[in-house]
């Protein structure tokens, strides 16, 4: 048990030794100031306002939503939005102020953190434009994170609200840099400015771009030593658009998941991130000075016939002269232990099925009900259950459940190998997912997919987590 409590790629890189403190930031990655010298409280202030970014090309700016620091006055939104950094254990209060014409929240994806600091209208009113409201929190989980509205979620995150959150803690391999990626897609116009179009294929499917960006670039450079270890976090951001990420000539060692390390890290050529998903891995960089590498996503068939546009090119690396070799991995990694089940143990299931008898309207159902008309589910806080969702549908769902994290199970209800913190899976069409996991802190928390357009039309649950 854990303690209680076309494509577009974003990346926000931050370089760092193996000590696990914060690191400092690469120039182009902003960082939200912490105001309080407490070295155990991160205290930041942060605000949703309209900005002017360059998304498409330098002399076409487009207007967005975006996040910035308030505690700096000269601070501009930024896509993705600041990072938030902390360690675990922190305390963190984030002073929200809502200076967009629409109500908003933020909510922090992942993170095990009390029901009145989840973000949904579930769990707080919506903050109105003008508005304030604080977020506190304290860390229980090392790994990447996120932060994003949950109010018109496919609209506000794909006008650019949406950052990541970094907490330190926990085994920390020897690495030359350690790189957090926030992958998107945007749809923009030859001007340079966001779609106001949405079709039924962006319905149906989740919206998706034509333009890829990483850190809120199109195909950036970074430049590493030949023969270094890198340590690359990453986070699908999008409203719909999977990524399956490959590295031509080189294998990723997958250290981590959602929820933080897992227990045996395993080696593959590919990684495929559903919406809301995140991997944490790490790369040797073979090569010498001088050579270009090139991380790429590659077409992943989530059904509906969606066209193969080839490989698309994210993230341009240059290699640079040969550094020390890195140390050896460690031999122990995540400390997760499996949750205890039984036949006794409680199941649940959850259908997931669409209906797109109009495609310009369609409706996406869980138990067949569309939020938000929906029969809350209930469970005592601290009781172990296992979820198994059936997709029912011809396309891919990613399950994201808030406040609390899951253990995936195989078809006989044993643990899967390896043992990890997850809160979003995706469930291929026409299978199931089972998962094991023991409910949360007491309140109201969602589920859904996170494809953002299902979600805000019909396929979103309510979990009511009671006292014991």
């Amino acid at each position: 048990m854990r303690a209680p409590l076309a494509v577009l790629l974003a990346p926000c890189l931050v370089a760092c030794g193996s000590s696990g403190a914060p690191t400092p930031p690469a120039p182009d990655l902003v960082v939200l100031t912490d105001v309080n010298p407490d070295p155990r409280i991160v205290e930041v202030e942060l605000v949703a306002a309209p900005a002017t970014v360059e998304l498409l090309a330098p002399d076409k700016p487009a207007d967005v939503w975006a996040f910035h620091d308030g505690a700096d006055p000269d601070a501009a939104g930024t896509i993705p939005g600041p990072l938030l950094e902390a360690n675990l254990g922190d305390q963190v209060i984030v002073h929200f102020r809502n200076d967009l014409p629409d109500a908003t929240t933020i909510h922090w994806h992942g993170l095990r953190i009390p029901n009145e600091a989840d973000g949904t209208p579930a769990s707080q009113v919506p903050v109105p434009p003008g508005g304030t409201y604080d977020y506190e929190m304290t860390i229980v989980d090392a790994g990447l994170f996120w932060y994003h509205p949950h109010v018109a979620g496919d609209v506000q995150v794909e006008r650019g609200l949406y950052a990541p959150v970094l907490i330190h803690g926990g085994v920390e391999p020897d690495v030359a840099a350690d790189r957090v990626f926030v992958l998107d897609d945007v749809k923009l116009e030859a001007s340079g400015q966001l779609s106001t179009q949405t079709g039924a294929l962006d319905l149906m499917l989740g919206r998706r771009g034509n333009v890829v960006l990483l850190n809120g670039k199109q195909t950036p450079t970074i430049t590493a030593a030949a023969g270094s270890r890198e340590r690359w976090r990453f986070v699908n951001a999008a409203n719909g658009r999977y990524f399956q990420l490959e590295l031509p000539g080189h294998m990723f060692r997958v250290i981590g998941w959602d929820g933080g390390l897992v227990d045996a890290p395993y080696q593959v050529e590919r990684v495929l991130i559903a919406p809301g998903e995140r991997h944490d891995i790490l790369v040797e960089l073979a090569g010498a000075d001088g050579d270009e590498l090139a991380l790429r996503t590659v077409h992943y068939d989530r059904g509906h016939d969606i066209p193969d546009p080839g490989p698309i090119d994210l993230l341009a690396i240059r290699l640079g002269p040969a550094t020390d070799p890195p140390a050896d991995l460690p031999t122990t990694w995540g400390d997760v232990a499996p949750i205890a089940t039984d036949a006794a143990t409680p199941r649940r299931s959850f259908f997931l099925a669409e209906d797109d008898g109009d495609p310009t309207s369609p409706v996406f159902t869980i138990n067949g009900e569309a939020y938000p008309d929906i029969t809350p589910i209930t469970g005592a806080s601290g009781a172990v259950e296992i979820w198994v969702v059936h997709n029912m549908t011809e396309m891919d769902h990613p399950f994201h459940l808030h406040g609390m994290s899951f253990q995936l199970l195989d078809a006989d209800g044993a643990p899967l190998a390896p043992l990890g913190w997850k809160d979003t899976v995706n469930v291929p069409r026409m299978t199931m997912q089972r998962f094991a996991v023991e409910l949360g802190g007491i309140g109201t928390w969602m589920y859904h997919c996170h494809i953002l357009e299902h979600a805000e039309r019909g396929m979103m649950g309510e979990l009511e987590v009671t006292a014991p």
